[in-house]
C-alpha cells in the first residue's frame, strides 16, 4: 500500500517547520530545496525524520536527483511500496 502523500507533505512541512524553514507551511510539491534555502545539514535531518516515520532507509544515492519537495515525497512512497512488497 502506498503511503498518503499528504501525510508525507505535512511531515515534511513538519520539520521544515521545526528547522525554521521560513515559509515552511506554505511549501508545495513544486518547492524546491534551493527556494526553501534548505541547506544540506537541514536535509540529513529531514531524511531521518522521514526514515523514521516510514520505517524506510534513504540512500544517499537516492538524494542525488531530489530537487523538490515532490520528488522527495515521491521517493518516500517508492520505498513505502517496496518495503511492503519484500518478503518478511
Amino acid at each position: 500500500m502506498a503511503v498518503d502523500k499528504n501525510e508525507v507533505l505535512e511531515e515534511i512541512r513538519d520539520q521544515l517547520e521545526s528547522i525554521k524553514v521560513p515559509g515552511a507551511r506554505e511549501a508545495t510539491t513544486e518547492s524546491t530545496w534551493t527556494e526553501l534555502d534548505v541547506d544540506s545539514l537541514d536535509l540529513v535531518e529531514l531524511v531521518k525524520a522521514l526514515e523514521d516515520r516510514f520505517e524506510i532507509t534513504i540512500a544517499d544515492d537516492d538524494l542525488k536527483p531530489i530537487e523538490s519537495i515532490g520528488d522527495t515525497i515521491e521517493l518516500t512512497d517508492r520505498l513505502v511500496s517496496a518495503k511492503e512488497e519484500a518478503p518478511a
